[in-house]
């Protein structure tokens, strides 16, 4: 037996395809915004969002008082609009209109929300004909109702924004000893040279953490950031006390004592192997989005050594922003 014939034998006996079972529905159903008959399009509204779609010739209803409905195909392999098949509810193939002007055999008749010159028996009001795709074609006879009135819907617009979140963590952290410069305060001890600390004891002189995020928060593109929440670990010491963080426009470490401006804030108060958060106000928050603040500088006085970098979770910013669509 050869391959081919091999082959062949595998094919009849696997079933190609999909189970029925597990088949999505190809067909689902859109509001009908305009059509354009010329073109052989429609434009319906798929999950919020206007669409012009090839279509299949039909009585499309556009009106915005009495909102048509059609079937559109999907395309079986990606799930995308691909064809509007027809009307769910097509218009009626005669509607009333307006006579507004008359001529020799010729009306001109205001239906459907638009103004149209027909050959015509001529009255006031008057049936008039509707092609496959609900384009008047013919005044076809008089009538003693009056037309209602038809105006055309407006589409659905794009969202210009969405809400999005994101965890940022420091690049670099580390801390600053006056009189001593970086890395001289218990380097061995607890997180080790990436801790942060803040005030003075035991001999240390003026203590001074950093956290350095870089452009990270910049690079989010946002239009606004919401909020900004920071999860701080409190190493394992004997004092009850918070940390307190103050902007920084340096992105890294700097060669000298760390600067910072701008609001003080704090974090709640825990005592040691315990964890606290700070929540950025508003100026900070725009600072960061910005990116004229790309670090927190450790400002407090009261003592105490805070996970940094080398800390799992601990100055890791958990952010609320605003960006474009």
């Amino acid at each position: 037996m050869s391959d081919l014939d091999l082959r062949g034998l595998i094919l009849a006996a696997v079933p190609q395809g999909p189970d029925a079972g597990a088949d999505a529905s190809l067909v689902t159903t859109a509001l009908v915004y305009a059509v354009d008959a010329p073109g052989r399009r429609v434009q319906v509204s798929i999950q919020g969002t206007a669409l012009w779609l090839p279509a299949v010739a039909g009585r499309y209803k556009i009106s915005a008082t009495a909102q048509g409905l059609a079937r559109v195909l999907l395309n079986a392999t990606t799930g995308r609009p691909a064809l509007v098949l027809g009307p769910v509810d097509p218009q009626d193939t005669a509607v009333l209109g307006t006579v507004t002007a008359t001529g020799t055999g010729t009306a001109t008749v205001t239906v459907l929300g638009s103004s149209y010159a027909l050959p015509a028996a001529v009255a006031t009001y008057t049936w008039v004909l509707l092609s496959d795709w609900g384009i008047p074609l013919l005044v076809v006879a008089p009538s003693v109702l009056p037309a209602t009135t038809s105006s055309t819907p407006t589409p659905p617009t794009a969202p210009t924004s969405a809400t999005a979140a994101a965890v940022i963590g420091p690049q670099w952290s580390g801390t600053y000893r006056v009189g001593s410069g970086w890395d001289r305060w218990n380097t061995n001890r607890y997180g080790g040279r990436s801790d942060v600390y803040q005030g003075n004891a035991y001999g240390s002189g003026q203590l001074i953490g950093m956290a350095a995020y870089g452009d990270q928060v910049a690079n989010l593109g946002a239009t606004t950031i919401n909020s900004i929440s920071i999860q701080v670990y409190r190493q394992s010491d004997s004092y009850v006390n918070s940390l307190t963080v103050q902007g920084s426009a340096s992105g890294a470490q700097p060669a000298g004592a760390p600067s910072s401006s701008g609001t003080s804030t704090a974090s709640n108060a825990v005592a040691g192997g315990q964890w606290a958060t700070i929540a950025l106000p508003s100026d900070v928050r725009e600072a960061f989005r910005t990116g004229a603040v790309k670090s927190l500088v450790v400002v407090g006085s009261a003592y105490g050594g805070w996970g940094g970098a080398g800390t799992g979770g601990s100055m890791v910013m958990s952010i609320g922003y605003t960006r474009p669509a």
